[in-house]
């Protein structure tokens, strides 16, 4: 049960955000049914799967017995399911100078005094792999910390298409978008078997025209296996109006950090800069990718996640220890780099 003090938490915070949560023009309307859900609306969303085939695609929330959503879920994909999900070591390196420290410059810090609704964006939607239905109360301000759950979802929870999700999750989501930037911030991972927890840079158009995102991605049923992941679309150029998403070629790189990203914090850092894509882990570079960059320049929304995941292979399975899963963010930095 859910105690009083998150109780009025999430009773603020879902007064604060029905309006903002979802409100995107762009998307196409949809609606969803169930019980439990909070909040009206959808939005392209975030997260990923570097397993199964399919283009996520979810909308709406659900919201008591019934509730009326705009827009479409689920950008942050999947991509052909034959990457799985990557190769497993100690990340890698092009080799390349890091960009000038100068070259970045901090658009805000901030430390979860309180949910900033100037922002930062409560979603509410899902996709086909995700077993999760992201609801604003799963997001909570915690002693100057945001805390992230998964919990078990009431009886009749369903997204936009009718599809059963079996839990509630959280995707918080930043106003602004960067081309080009740092994202960096101080986090306890979660742990459990099929959650994912997530640190994540994403184009957020849906349905997809084109697609850009960076991810690092703690695996909770082994959580010292962190994967770090960078997408984009190799296809031929679409023209609008776009009624059917694109899907993205991934470049998954699963690394073994040596500790426990559950047990204590620590700081997580995603840079992008035009010359390549840079994974770092307590300052420490874990991975670089430098591919395909010339593909990744759209605006990136920022984004703080936890779901669970349908791929047992990927994630591990489902467990009761699924629905008890949380990720603490302490604070979290935005910057932008100018060459």
């Amino acid at each position: 049960m859910m105690s009083s003090t998150r109780c009025t938490v999430a009773s603020l915070l879902f007064s604060a955000f029905t309006a903002l949560a979802c409100d995107d023009s762009s998307q196409r309307p949809g609606s969803a049914t169930g019980a439990g859900g909070d909040g009206t609306g959808a939005g392209a969303g975030g997260g990923s799967s570097a397993e199964t085939g399919s283009s996520m695609a979810g909308t709406g929330a659900a919201g008591g017995a019934s509730s009326a959503g705009a827009g479409a879920g689920g950008a942050g994909g999947t991509a052909g399911g034959t990457a799985a999900a990557g190769a497993t070591g100690n990340g890698g390196s092009a080799g390349g100078p890091p960009p000038a420290e100068e070259a970045f410059t901090l658009l805000f810090r901030d430390d979860f005094d309180q949910l900033d609704a100037a922002r930062w964006q409560l979603m509410t939607h899902s996709w086909t792999e995700n077993l999760a239905l992201f609801s604003q109360s799963a997001a909570t301000i915690e002693r100057g910390q945001l805390v992230l759950r998964l919990t078990p979802a009431p009886q009749g929870t369903a997204d936009s298409s009718g599809a059963a999700k079996t839990f509630l999750g959280a995707e918080v989501r930043s106003v602004d978008s960067l081309t080009y930037g740092r994202v960096r911030a101080r986090v306890k991972l979660a742990r459990g078997s099929a959650v994912i927890s997530s640190l994540v840079t994403i184009y957020t158009p849906w349905p997809a025209d084109n697609w850009n995102e960076l991810d690092i991605e703690c695996l909770g049923a082994e959580p010292n296996d962190v994967q770090f992941n960078a997408m984009v679309y190799t296809g031929a150029p679409v023209r609008p109006p776009v009624t059917q998403s694109v899907s993205p070629t991934q470049h998954p790189q699963k690394v073994d950090l040596g500790f426990d990203p559950s047990e204590d914090f620590h700081t997580y850092q995603i840079e992008w800069t035009p010359s390549g894509a840079r994974f770092s882990v307590d300052d420490v570079l874990r991975h670089e990718w430098t591919e395909r960059i010339d593909l990744m320049v759209l605006p990136q929304n920022v984004l703080m996640t936890i779901w669970a995941s349908s791929s047992a292979s990927w994630a591990g399975a489902v467990t009761a220890e699924t629905g008890k899963a949380s990720a603490t963010y302490d604070w979290i930095e935005l910057y932008r780099y100018t060459p």
